[in-house]
């Protein structure tokens, strides 16, 4: 179970990050580095998170519920992965967009 805990946290600060860098309000890494990877980087932690609390569904009674986080998992997943190859740029949000663009 600890292990859990720790692999939660770690996705639950990897999301947070991604969550920040989507709404802007953490703006500052786009001067080091203007790719995307930092959404993948989000996205891959909602992944992670989703894995979790998908684990600890499995031994109680909300089975049904395991199988939604296991969904969520592999789409999230599928799209920080992609985002952090460079692809998905319809996934970006707008002022990202129309920094990169100028």
């Amino acid at each position: 179970m600890g292990a859990l805990v720790i692999v939660m946290c770690v996705g639950a600060v990897c999301a947070v990050a991604g969550a920040l860098a989507y709404t802007g309000l953490w703006r500052s890494w786009i001067r080091r580095n203007a790719s995307t990877q930092i959404f993948g980087v989000g996205w891959l932690g909602l992944s992670v998170l989703s894995l979790g609390v998908a684990m600890t569904q499995f031994d109680g009674p909300f089975l049904a519920l395991a199988g939604v986080f296991m969904t969520a998992f592999v789409v999230s997943g599928i799209v920080g992965l992609c985002l952090s190859l460079g692809m998905l740029r319809w996934a970006t949000p707008r002022w990202y967009r129309d920094r990169t663009r100028r």
